[in-house]
């Protein structure tokens, strides 16, 4: 379960910014009866006008998810991404810093590190079992000579950490290495924190990544029960098989020999590959009588109902395992009813009964309301805006006093959360008049 987020020096984010998942009635180190469920939102939404930060705040939750898993891998590498804000000459030559708080096992912990373009340059996790505050690790520079372990962390914290250069994170190096204590923390970071980002390729490789679940008999009805919960007409989906000429698949070498060095690679690659584009998701429509159905492919169907399959389904999975979705952009291509349907499955206890959560991003402000049943709750609503030099300021309703007569999106559109965009009327009218004189 996601507790808080902290992000310093990534992008249009300066300064350190927070996203808090619990409740803010919630105090101390942990809950006292241990029930986290208690005490943590659901959903979070984030709103604010274009180019404000939001997608910011998700790409930096990314970001630190992609370099948990993959750093591991980096040693070759020239140097370690770093994206700072680049709005100040200061940020740009400063660390950035990323940290996750959250729970495994009902257990309390805090993993985080500091980075710059020339490697790691801090890492820690925290436990928290008993109310207090213990240290797993902790690193305070490139080398594994700046490791200290605690007697908490069992396995070979030595041995591993000589396997660590300046690029690596050591979780990931560990997790790589088998470490059962820290590769079970490594998955609920990389494998229960997934994002759907808001462009076509991610879209792509959610679709993707539903081709290979619905092979599995269970998944495939839960997909036919999404797609017809949402009225597309669509009442079978199917995995169809068919061939691939020999032009593509000669185009597809051709693709793969020009991104790969190995030879192993590129068979390896194209086999994967070739398996992919030989099966195709087919959607069964019912035709003028109850009788007839016909199918069409994913080419034909709207975006609509590719956006809703590629994201309902997703948000299921982690339903199911009480994972973090996090989406930018929901409403985007989603009819706002299918958006708000979204949104109750995760505040749903009958459907979610172990605690996932959704993080996402919209201007979409009858989310606020009450359009599909529940709209977003007091707690669950967070703002984000730029500061006059720039950098992207978060912060949530809860900074304000709202009672529960308040129209939320009337205040909001109106003005009093901020986060909403201030349009230069006089200046455009100012322009135009100089161009009519002209």
């Amino acid at each position: 379960m996601l507790l808080r987020f902290r992000v310093t020096n990534h992008k249009s984010i300066r300064d350190t910014t927070e996203l808090v998942l619990t409740k803010s009635s919630f105090e101390g180190v942990r809950p006292k009866d241990g029930d986290w469920g208690s005490v943590t939102n659901r959903v979070v939404g984030i709103f604010g006008p274009n180019a404000s930060g939001k997608t910011t705040l998700l790409d930096a939750m990314d970001f630190a998810v992609k370099a948990i898993s993959n750093s591991a891998r980096w040693s070759d590498r020239e140097s370690f991404p770093h994206v700072p804000f680049l709005l100040s000459a200061e940020s740009k030559r400063e660390t950035s810093a990323y940290e996750f708080d959250f729970t495994v096992g009902g257990t309390r912990h805090a993993y985080g590190f500091e980075s710059s373009s020339a490697g790691i340059t801090s890492e820690w996790l925290y436990a928290f079992p008993e109310g207090r505050r213990r240290s797993l690790f902790e690193r305070s520079g490139p080398g594994a000579e700046d490791l200290t372990f605690s007697r908490s962390l069992k396995g070979e914290n030595v041995r591993i950490s000589r396997l660590m250069g300046k690029y690596n994170l050591y979780l990931s190096t560990a997790s790589m290495a088998n470490h059962a204590q820290l590769a079970h923390i490594n998955h609920y970071l990389t494998r229960h924190l997934r994002y759907a980002a808001f462009s076509e390729f991610y879209k792509q490789g959610r679709i993707r990544a539903v081709k290979k679940w619905i092979e599995e008999e269970e998944t495939l009805g839960q997909a036919q029960t999404l797609l017809r919960f949402a009225d597309l007409g669509i009442h079978r989906l199917s995995l169809e098989e068919i061939d691939v000429d020999e032009k593509t698949q000669s185009a597809m070498r051709k693709t793969i020999r020009a991104l790969t060095d190995e030879e192993d690679d590129e068979e390896a690659f194209f086999a994967e590959l070739l398996e992919e584009q030989r099966k195709v998701i087919s959607f069964w429509h019912t035709g003028s009588s109850d009788e007839e159905s016909h199918n069409l492919d994913l080419s034909d169907e709207s975006s609509g109902t590719v956006a809703w399959l590629s994201l309902a389904l997703p948000a299921m999975r982690e339903i199911k395992y009480g994972g973090v979705l996090i989406v930018d952009e929901l409403d985007s291509s989603l009819h706002p009813r299918l958006a708000s349907a979204l949104i109750a499955m995760f505040k749903s206890p009958e459907i979610n009964r172990r605690g996932a959560q959704l993080v996402f991003t919209s201007h979409d402000t009858s989310l606020m309301g009450h359009l599909s049943g529940e709209g977003l709750d007091r707690e669950e609503m967070w703002f984000s805006e730029k500061s006059p030099n720039g950098a992207t300021e978060i912060y949530p309703l809860t900074d304000f006093p709202v009672k529960k007569d308040h129209n939320v999106e009337r205040r909001y559109l109106g003005g009093r959360y901020g986060a909403v965009p201030t349009l230069a009327w006089e200046e455009l009218l100012a322009s135009l008049r100089v161009e009519e004189k002209a």
